[in-house]
């Protein structure tokens, strides 16, 4: 019995030895097979991982692919186009050519609708009709190239088509078009009512129609109104020499009382009227400085929502329209100086067109001196623009520095202070370079380029092709201006828009900012002419 049961012991340890070893053997080959099975998955997440793409930085990257970086690509390559049309085009010769014929090349070089009195087609030629369709397919094409390298287009539900993006495009481009054809009607043009203006209303009324909803393709296009703007914000580059050529007088009345009128403006809006920083300076630098044109440039400084920048762009352009006519009665009636007249009316009348319709109300010798004085305030957009975007960003990591200490503080006590010491005291974070880097507008950077680059070559072309530049440089950003501002009001709703205004102390601080800029201008006005 005893050996039998050893027997029986022996075998049974050597089955359980069997099964184990197999047990482990399987267990093995299982293991084996897994990971061949996650080698081939592993192998492409690796390759993916060390893919070209990624081995760039991500700032250089950027540069390829984000709205901000792509707003600068355009708006070098408008610049380019402009030399490309004006050497291009063949000049009329000055000893050939008549003084008009020599006039109309330097205006409407780069194609646009002429001045027109009673019939509409008297502003085309074949060269306006042609080029005009030409230009904004090519407006078109930069755009297009700049949606694709930033990934927006494609069948997604957040993507669209290239098809749908032309239409949109198209739709906007037509509606601009015609602002332009209107606003270079003589009556129009006088009346200060010109292509921003009517750009704006034609949006709007096609968005307001009652019954009428407008298609997702068209509002989609329609929402990069405020990347048009930035793109055509490099066009803005003057040749710094000639800035110094109108007159000390000029600058006086400029440079001093505009820039007083907006730091009050800003500070009674943001202080007085609790309203948010951005806004009140939107509506700020738009009663102070030039209309439309400077609160494009600075919303697209500050990130500014697109139903701000409408908000201030209408109110804005309404009172204009008024102050246009109420300031050069008030001229005529108190017996103003023309010479102060027009200094005045240059110095706080928004949007040029305004300023000449008003100024020639007074008379030849106001309108000259006021396109002058206007002329030198717009020439500083860009610096101001400049200024503001490097300000802005300061402020925005100050603010944020103090409000991460707050939170900090709040939550830890420092030893050896009790928390109301460390409530009090808060230590400043130091400015990011970086930071300020990554945030700060770069179509800025192309205005400085553009500008050296102006400062260089025109003093030394002849005075023709010099003119052309400048005018066309001038065209060129209005069709940006033009087709972002049919998409700005395109969105926009009416009723809530003068409903936001009047809540949002807008009207009101429009209001007090203008009245500002009428007081200090008129006042530089007397003291230098």
């Amino acid at each position: 019995m005893n050996a039998n049961s050893e027997i029986t012991k022996d075998e049974n340890d050597k089955e359980v030895d069997m099964v184990s070893t197999g047990s482990k053997n399987e267990s093995e080959e299982i293991q084996k097979e897994m990971e061949k099975d996650q080698a081939p998955q592993e192998q492409p997440q690796a390759q993916a991982n060390q893919s070209p793409t990624n081995s760039y930085p991500k700032w250089l990257l950027d540069m390829g692919r984000t709205a901000d970086w792509w707003s600068l690509w355009i708006g070098l390559f408008s610049f380019c186009l402009v030399f490309a049309v004006i050497y291009t085009v063949l000049s009329p010769s000055l000893d050939d050519a008549t003084e008009e014929e020599v006039i109309q090349y330097k205006k409407y070089v780069m194609p646009q609708p002429q001045s027109w009195k009673q019939n509409p087609l008297d502003a085309w030629n074949v060269y306006g009709i042609v080029g005009t369709l030409l230009l904004l397919i090519v407006l078109f094409s930069q755009y297009l190239v700049a949606l694709k390298c930033m990934g927006k287009l494609g069948q997604g539900d957040k993507q669209m088509s290239t098809i749908n993006y032309a239409k949109g495009f198209a739709v906007m481009s037509a509606l601009a078009l015609l602002a332009f054809w209107i606003g270079r009607n003589a009556w129009c043009a006088k009346n200060g009512l010109g292509y921003a203006v009517l750009s704006i209303l034609l949006g709007m009324l096609m968005a307001n129609l009652p019954c009428v909803e407008l298609p997702t393709w068209l509002l989609h296009v329609a929402k990069d109104g405020e990347f048009f703007i930035k793109c055509s914000l490099v066009l803005l580059a003057v040749e710094f020499s000639v800035i110094g050529q109108f007159g000390w007088q000029s600058f006086l009345v400029s440079w001093i009382g505009s820039p007083l009128a907006l730091v009050a403006g800003f500070l009674v809006g943001t202080r007085l009227f609790k309203m948010d920083a951005d806004l009140a300076l939107l509506v700020a630098v738009g009663a102070t400085w030039c209309g439309a044109t400077a609160i494009s440039a600075v919303g697209a400084v500050l990130g500014s929502k697109t139903s701000d920048i409408s908000t201030s762009i209408s109110v804005v352009a309404f009172f204009t329209v008024i102050f246009t006519f109420v300031q050069a009665y008030v001229a005529i009636w108190t017996g103003m100086n023309d010479r102060v007249a027009g200094a005045w009316i240059g110095g706080s009348v928004d949007q040029t067109g305004n300023v000449v319709a008003s100024a020639a109300i007074v008379s030849e010798e106001a309108a000259e001196v006021a396109a002058i004085v206007k002329m030198v305030l717009n020439s500083g957009l860009g610096i101001l623009a400049t200024v503001i975007a490097f300000w802005w960003q300061v402020r925005d990591q100050r603010q944020q520095a103090v409000s991460g200490s707050t939170d900090s503080d709040n939550d830890v006590e420092t030893p050896g202070t009790s928390c109301d010491d460390n409530k009090t005291k808060i230590e400043r974070k130091p400015i990011s370079l970086l930071i300020l880097w990554e945030k700060f507008p770069k179509f800025i950077l192309g205005y400085a380029l553009c500008s050296g680059i102006l400062t260089g070559v025109v003093p030394v072309m002849a005075e023709t092709e010099a003119a052309a530049i400048m005018g066309a440089m001038g065209t060129l950003n209005k069709w940006w201006f033009a087709v972002a501002f049919v998409g700005i009001g395109l969105g926009t709703n009416v009723k809530k828009l003068w409903e936001a205004a009047y809540a949002s102390g807008v009207i009101k601080l429009y209001l007090v900012a203008n009245t500002f800029d009428i007081l200090l201008a008129l006042g530089l006005a007397y003291a230098v002419f």
